[in-house]
């Protein structure tokens, strides 16, 4: 019996070239968002055939012992790491060069050091970014909100932030302006009304001016609670969701301001505009099925729709499955396809399915080649092994 494995992960760390957990198996499929191999190990894979699907591939050579680091890791000098490979899957930040003498390599994701600290020494470091800060400013590796206990938690200095700081409370910042306080950021979030006389505070490479009669929101799915939660003005920092059967409640605003992406039906896009506007627009017909991993569809299901006077727009990221059963006809119930996987359907529908691609990386393949790999029930079959993981290490 022919033995599969499958790994699926975010991240697939492949170091250690002395591990036998790949072997035995006939074939091995390994679908990461980022990759980060050793050489010897990525030539031991592409000897053993295996597939390797990712969005960033990373290979490197790796001499010396491996020493793995947690996100957010902190070099000082009073560490030691002779003769090692450092490895850490985030952030790392170097207070001092002097931690780092002797290592034979470095792969971090993200590497922060101060203006002060000179990295020309050390050899062999990967990666997908170096940010500098300056000396005596202090790091702050994600967002921050300024709110009224700022006083509390920020000291008085100067704050570097990757990321976005929001500033939408005047008392919080009257606070922070009588302590000197200043703040050097990614993007900064602030009441237009604010920014005039707490501009001297900041230093950003770009801003969101909010309306002074807003309320404020990130990323939101529209309700029926949410002009009852946040009142009929609303400043959405993120995206929008409309689902099909709430577009109804856009009726409760006055004014709906999207800085990110507004997911509507086509049938909203009128009531949208009589109230708000968005920097981006994707708009869908009919109840968007967002895939996941994966789904099936039936011709029983399909015929409902369709006698219902319901069409769906998919959007897959992973396996969709048009079962043995489904006709052309019943294809009239799709309205379009968007698929970063496969979609598996019967020979007489897949003609059809073509005419309602949007966009597709990947395959349109035989129900068979579904059927045959789990028996329709979407379980792993005897001969085929599946890890699913945030972060695999070998």
């Amino acid at each position: 019996m022919k033995k599969t494995l499958n790994i699926n992960a975010g991240t697939a760390l492949l170091l250690n070239e002395q591990s036998d957990a790949l072997l035995g198996f006939d074939s091995i499929n390994i679908n990461a968002g980022s990759v980060v191999a050793s050489r010897k190990v990525y030539d031991k894979l592409v000897g053993m055939g295996a597939s390797i699907n990712s969005g960033s591939m990373n290979i490197i050579e790796v001499a010396g012992e491996i020493v793995e680091l947690a996100g957010n890791s902190v070099i000082t000098a009073s560490m030691t790491f002779d003769g090692c490979f450092i490895i850490c899957d985030g952030n790392l930040m170097i207070e001092d060069a002097k931690g780092l003498t002797g290592v034979t390599g470095i792969y971090a994701n993200r590497i922060f050091h101060p203006d002060s600290v000179d990295l020309n020494a050390v050899k062999g470091i990967t990666a997908s970014r170096r940010i500098i800060y300056p000396e005596k400013a202090k790091l702050h590796l994600s967002g921050i909100t300024l709110g009224d206990d700022a006083h509390i938690v920020l000291e008085s200095t100067h704050h570097w932030v990757h990321g976005n700081v929001t500033a939408l409370e005047s008392s919080a910042l009257e606070k922070l302006m009588l302590k000197g306080v200043s703040f050097q950021c990614r993007k900064l979030i602030i009441r237009a009304g604010l920014y005039e006389k707490f501009s001297g505070m900041f230093k950003a490479d770009s801003f969101v001016f909010v309306p002074d009669d807003h309320a404020f929101v990130d990323d939101i799915t529209l309700d029926a609670a949410t002009s009852l939660l946040y009142g009929e003005k609303l400043f959405v920092c993120g995206d929008l969701m409309v689902p099909h059967d709430q577009a109804s409640h856009l009726s409760g605003f006055s004014s709906l301001i999207v800085k990110g992406k507004a997911t509507m039906p086509i049938s909203a896009a009128k009531d949208f505009r009589a109230c708000g506007r968005a920097d981006e627009y994707d708009m869908y017909e009919g109840i968007l099925l967002t895939v996941n991993g994966e789904e099936t569809l039936d011709h029983e299901q399909l015929q409902t729709a369709i006698a219902m006077g319901i069409v769906y727009t998919l959007r897959v990221n992973g396996e969709f499955a048009f079962l043995d059963d489904v006709t052309a006809e019943d294809i009239d119930a799709i309205a379009s396809i968007q698929c970063n996987g496969e979609i598996f359907a019967p020979g007489r529908a897949r003609g059809p399915l073509v005419g309602k691609l949007k966009s597709i990386n990947g395959e349109i393949l035989d129900i068979s080649e579904y059927t045959n790999s789990n028996n329709g029930t979407g379980e792993e079959t005897e001969g085929e092994s599946c890890i699913n993981a945030g972060t695999y290490r070998l």
